[in-house]
């Protein structure tokens, strides 16, 4: 090799340079001849690799491609590849030079030697190296992107799946695309992506009777000649709105504490999908409060308690659990009361650990008992505020009130002592209307007013009613009257059972009206909001002839207001889950379940099964989210149950 005049030595200097190497190391090149060329750092010419190995022509394809990308004043435009053996070259007739690359071993030359020849270099051939030495060649192929990496099919329908083809360089054939381990009952058309074409549209079929699926990796699988590539997908079968899931372990899933009666009243479900249900279950010594977990597809979690459930007995007449939440740190706050004498019941509130144990770090050794007087004191709610603070509602009858029951409420600081900052030393009571009526507080919720974050209780004996109090436990005079709002529905039947909070500091209280699924709409103030419903007040009866409650309501991320509760069936006292979905104006939504109604007899031959608890369960396995009710189921005594439904 000719020593490089000085055109060609600058040109792999700045050659080296944009590959990585030096001038430096460019000039030592141009100085010798015939030496080996230098391992310098390489520059990618595409951003893939493959491990497949690469024809020599290839390689030299896309060396020169890359030259005439990094250098066009040598290089220019997109000249033809022609040969001459054992090279292959591209000649740019606009400077007259020759670029070649050696593709046939044992002719004389290194195969994957890179020369140049003319223009600027002069008249001789001039090796500058191994193709090696600048680029790092990639075989020619495609790569596979579907659109979307979560596949949802309803039963008895079809979804259309894109998937994108990114072509490599030097690749243009037809390829052919299966999917494969798609869950039972789902086929998917093959398909073929047309030479040159980027994409192609996979359609996906979900029989009627193909059952409700777990989350299903499925493969995108894309054959062209010898090569395969393949891209994993998340199948999911789902049912229609306020459909039964049967994923959830075959759908309804029951669960016995005890020998004898079970009931649950709250459910709740942690970070990782895990859902709690608490409530009581019956021993020769009365009821005790009775929590289990279940992993996020319906089976006992064997890491909690034992075998997935915890029995805990404070008093000596009988405890129950009516509420439950979930810290930030994963611990496990239940409220409700226990009973030491049979006619002195307190509020009672006990916090777990993660595994189910009792947290010795709470009040005396997970268990917080406290008395308003020497009445009937009953916790029905929870709440943990963003400050780490647990707040409890219920009501209290204090020995020689003129008012009966009033609202009662307490906050317990982290470590279970009382709040010395709320109410009278951490508890207050709210008589909420004159006389000896039950002003029972069954619902709570925390909302932000100004900038700080109150308490909004509700419930009622006879009609709607509810209280906001500011963070030092006050009556906040923003709201209703005086901080109260009474007898919404001007009834004597009924009560609020749960409350939802939506945007712009509205809040949606739902509970039953004379026995029937009930609703009502305020605004920040505490106003009905006439934008919802009948002047803000919706009423449905989901049994015409009977009776049905709401228990509990949650929103969904699209405004849709779920509530769950249960009906009587004809003319038994045998009740029947429930869930009922409205529209964000009060609606009932025609898309869900039965015209907007879902009515689930689970127990066998007529016996009873009602609903007293309702959650959101998100999954972020299919980007969905489907609602969980917990209730009591009877299989001879009652047993705890739970079911899950698509939303």
């Amino acid at each position: 090799m000719q020593t490089m005049r000085g055109p060609l030595a600058l040109i792999l200097a700045l050659l080296m340079a944009a590959c990585g190497g030096g001038a430096d190391e460019a000039a030592d090149r141009a100085a010798t001849a015939d030496a080996s060329a230098q391992t310098a750092p390489r520059a990618r010419a595409m951003a893939v690799s493959s491990a497949a190995s690469i024809a020599p022509e290839e390689a030299a394809r896309q060396l020169m491609d890359f030259a005439q990308q990094q250098f066009p004043a040598y290089f220019p435009g997109q000249a033809a590849t022609a040969s001459l053996d054992p090279f292959v070259y591209r000649y740019y007739p606009a400077t007259g030079t020759y670029l070649g690359v050696v593709v046939k071993a044992g002719s004389g030359h290194a195969l994957g030697s890179v020369y140049v020849l003319g223009g600027a270099f002069g008249s001789e051939l001039i090796r500058v190296g191994a193709v090696s030495d600048f680029i790092t060649p990639v075989a020619p192929g495609f790569d596979l992107t579907p659109a979307a990496d979560k596949v949802v099919v309803v039963q008895g329908s079809s979804t259309v799946l894109r998937v994108n083809l990114a072509r490599l360089p030097g690749f243009d054939a037809a390829v052919q695309l299966t999917v494969q381990g798609l869950p039972a009952g789902v086929t998917a058309t093959a398909a073929s992506v047309a030479a040159g074409a980027t994409h192609v549209d996979v359609t996906i079929q979900a029989q009627a009777g193909a059952p409700h699926s777990l989350p299903t990796t499925a493969s995108v699988r894309a054959t062209a000649g010898d090569l395969l590539v393949t891209a994993p997908i998340t199948v999911t079968v789902r049912g229609l709105p306020g459909d039964l899931d049967t994923s959830f372990a075959g759908g309804v899933v029951s669960t016995s504490l005890g020998a004898s009666e079970d009931y649950a009243h709250a459910v709740a479900v942690q970070a990782d999908g895990k859902v709690l249900t608490v409530g009581t279950t019956a021993t020769s010594a009365g009821t005790v409060v009775g929590l289990v977990r279940h992993l996020r597809d319906g089976a006992l979690d064997s890491g909690f308690g034992t075998a997935g459930k915890v029995v805990t007995q404070v008093g000596a007449r009988g405890d129950s659990a009516r509420a439950i939440a979930v810290q930030a740190d994963g611990k496990i706050v239940v409220a409700g009361w226990t009973d030491q004498t049979g006619t002195d019941a307190n509020f009672l509130v006990l916090r777990y650990r993660s595994d189910g144990s009792l947290d010795p770090e709470f009040a005396q050794g997970g268990t917080l008992v406290v008395p308003f007087g020497t009445g009937t004191d009953r916790a029905h709610a929870v709440a943990i505020q963003a400050d780490g603070k647990i707040v409890v509602a219920g009501a209290a009858q204090v020995s020689g009130s003129a008012t009966g029951q009033d609202f009662a409420l307490i906050r317990v600081l982290p470590n279970g002592t009382l709040d010395a900052g709320f109410g009278d030393g951490g508890k207050l009571l709210t008589p909420m209307r004159a006389g000896s009526s039950g002003d029972i507080a069954y619902g709570l919720a925390l909302p932000m007013v100004g900038g700080e974050q109150r308490i909004l209780a509700v419930g009622g004996e006879g009609d709607f009613v509810a209280a906001r109090y500011t963070a030092s436990g006050a009556l906040d005079a923003s709201f209703g009257q005086g901080g109260k709002v009474l007898g919404l529905f001007k009834r004597n039947i009924g009560r609020a059972r749960a409350v939802t909070l939506l945007p712009g500091g509205r809040m949606l209280l739902a509970g039953g009206i004379y026995d029937d699924f009930a609703a009502a709409q305020l605004t920040e103030s505490g106003a009905l909001d006439a934008s919802f419903g009948e002047g803000g007040l919706v009423v449905h009866a989901v049994s015409a002839a009977n009776w049905d409650n709401a228990h509990a309501v949650v929103r969904q991320a699209d405004g849709k207001l779920v509530l769950g509760g249960w009906a009587y069936s004809g003319n038994s006292t045998s009740g029947d889950f429930v869930a009922m979905r409205l529209l964000p104006g009060g609606a009932l939504d025609t898309n869900f379940g039965n015209a907007g109604i879902v009515i689930r007899s689970l127990a066998a031959n007529g016996r009873n099964d009602s609903a007293r608890g309702l959650v959101l369960q998100a999954d972020d396995r299919i980007s969905t989210v489907r609602a969980v009710l917990a209730g009591e189921i009877s299989a001879g005594p009652h047993d705890f149950g739970l079911i899950r439904l698509w939303l």
